[in-house]
């Protein structure tokens, strides 16, 4: 083997760094990947991540692997002439033996990265069982001397000139070097002269440089997420987009298929479900809403890319979350696999996929558009000659009512009342207002007071308020019961509350609801009414539209109900009833509600 002919930097605070990113929190869909090695050294590429655990622990049952060293430059620049022999002097290999242990500089088993294997001399055959998170392929080639890369093919072996025929320029000027057991020498890595014959597995890692320069083909198709390597819609997401970009001269169409995860190791969260995934379409022009395709497991579905550089060889896929047929309760997590294939059957990009199921918990805030009415027309008893009939009861006297018309009608205009609900997850309450901001601390909160707030940030504060509901000094809100999947709430308000009756007007003589001498206040019903109002929220399924099915989380739509009873002396009353649509949105997922 030929050294290192140039070099830069230490690796030692780069591997640290790349090897604590890879353990921070992720979404825990699994994978197990299978390599299939020999007695001596494996050249093997990881699609997995199996970060969740030190790699001690990782390994503990493949007792006949002895060490392992993953290749890691610590700068594109530095380059090699040849394949190099993993050596604990260089800055380019961080190994991991079974003898030290936790004392080996190599603590993690990170994917997208190279590493040599070393199995038991004696063993002609090992397969290797790696479970770990499956994540987006991820490569940095150097155009100045070998690269230590792998490929996502399929299970299957394929050719590597098969691999390489969409881009036959590639196929004189490659130049491959494989390692596949043994000790090393000159047999161990040796350079691939015959593509035509030679396979290539799904796991295996190879040398690879190109004389022309800078190499971008590593694969037919090539998969494109925006800050990350997996797809977590996490507790609140809804939506998640990738582009997905062909890399060959001809038409590809590839396959998206959905299949459930693995059961996870030991110590990680448990799986109770499959994510409902909806793949967003086209526009259809006469209604404006999305076409759409649902995934589910053997249920795949295809995406053409023109050939590379026209129009439609680049496309962005949307994929939406249907939160409400997430199964299990709130914290508990769905995940799956998304496995990407192309015709041709030369590459396949497994993407993990998760939600967590939320909780109702937060702020919601929308209003009720009133469009029906039920109407109170009485139809009056008439004498023979079409005169109303006076019914006397003692010393008074009224019209005889033959019968009620309570036919619910349609209103002129709609008419919106402002609804303020803040849930916790368990109990929720109907408010007049609520103010959103910070506290003393500089912590978000939701609270029913102004004083809860930072004075000093009040001008980034916001105050919310429903002007139908009556005000009240300390903000007492109502609380909302849940019966049978419907949502009550019933406001109280007393004849003689003169700060929100609006029967009362204190400087009307007439309507103070005070006596002529304004010593004593006047009976129930003689010149105020109490009012109860009851409210009923009917939240309706979600709609068989894109949009509607991927907002469950963020809103909820159904029927608006309300009585009001207007309530004079005695038992008399009057109820009047009007009905509508509600639409809440969530705009805090804050659970305390601030008092």
């Amino acid at each position: 083997m030929i050294p290192v002919s140039r070099m830069f930097g230490r690796l030692g605070r780069v591997l640290a760094w790349i090897q604590l990113l890879w353990i921070l929190p992720a979404g825990a869909q699994w994978i197990t990947q299978t390599n299939q090695l020999k007695g001596g050294w494996n050249a093997v590429y990881l699609h997995v991540d199996a970060s969740h655990a030190a790699i001690s622990d990782v390994m503990a049952s493949a007792t006949s692997i002895e060490e392992v060293w993953m290749w890691m430059p610590a700068s594109t620049q530095q380059f090699i002439d040849s394949p190099q022999t993993p050596s604990a002097t260089s800055s380019q290999w961080s190994r991991w033996t079974r003898s030290l242990g936790a004392s080996s500089p190599l603590q993690r088993l990170i994917p997208n990265a190279a590493y040599y294997v070393k199995v038991t001399d004696s063993l002609p055959t090992y397969s290797w069982a790696l479970k770990g998170r499956p994540v987006a392929p991820q490569y940095v080639w150097t155009s100045s001397g070998l690269n230590f890369i792998g490929f996502p093919t399929p299970s299957s072996p394929v050719g590597y000139e098969r691999f390489l025929q969409p881009v036959p320029s590639l196929l004189d000027v490659s130049e491959i070097y494989r390692s596949s057991g043994g000790s090393f020498g000159a047999a161990n890595p040796v350079r691939v002269f015959d593509l035509a014959r030679t396979t290539m597995n799904r796991g295996d890692a190879v040398w690879m440089r190109v004389s022309s320069g800078y190499n971008r083909y590593f694969g037919p198709f090539e998969v494109s997420l925006p800050g990350s390597q997996s797809l977590s819609f996490g507790r609140t997401g809804t939506q998640i987009s990738f582009r997905i970009r062909n890399q060959t001269a001809t038409t590809n169409v590839i396959t998206l298929n959905l299949i459930p995860s693995e059961t996870p190791p030991t110590g990680q969260s448990n799986i109770v479900g499959i994510p409902s995934l909806i793949l967003r379409g086209s526009v259809i022009p006469s209604t404006l809403q999305y076409n759409y395709q649902e995934l589910a497991t053997n249920q795949p579905a295809t995406l053409t890319l023109l050939p590379k550089g026209q129009a439609g060889s680049d496309v962005q896929v949307v994929l939406g979350l249907a939160r409400n047929r997430l199964a299990g309760s709130p914290g508990d997590l769905s995940a799956a696999v998304l496995q990407l294939s192309d015709t041709n059957g030369l590459l396949r990009v497994d993407l993990g996929v998760s939600a967590t199921k939320s909780s109702t918990a937060g702020l919601w805030v929308g209003e009720a558009q009133v469009t029906k009415v039920v109407q109170y027309l009485k139809t009056f008893d008439r004498d023979p000659v079409g005169k109303p009939v006076v019914k006397l009861t003692g010393n008074e006297g009224a019209y005889s009512v033959l019968y009620t018309n309570e036919v619910v009608g349609g209103v002129a205009k709609t008419f919106p009342l402002r609804l303020i609900v803040h849930d916790d997850g368990t109990n929720a309450v109907l408010m007049q207002r609520v103010f959103l901001g910070l506290d003393a601390w500089t912590n978000s909160i939701v609270a029913a007071q102004q004083k809860s707030l930072m004075t000093e940030r009040l001008s980034s504060a916001r105050r919310i308020s429903a002007a139908h509901l009556p005000w009240s000094a300390t903000n007492a809100f109502w609380p909302m019961t849940l019966v049978s999947n419907v949502y009550r709430a019933q406001i109280v308000t007393p004849y003689d509350q003169s700060s929100v009756n609006p029967f009362i007007h204190q400087y009307h003589p007439d309507h103070d609801n005070l006596t002529a001498t304004f010593s004593q206040v006047q009976p129930k019903g003689q010149e105020s009414y109490g009012i109860t109002r009851t409210i009923w929220l009917s939240p309706q399924a979600a709609g068989t539209d894109y949009q509607t099915l991927t907002s469950g989380s963020m809103d909820r739509n159904g029927i608006y109900d309300e009585t009001i009873a207007i309530e004079g002396s005695g038992a008399t009353a009057r109820t009047f009833r009007v009905i509508g649509t509600f639409s809440l949105n969530r705009i805090s997922d804050i659970s305390t509600l601030t008092r």
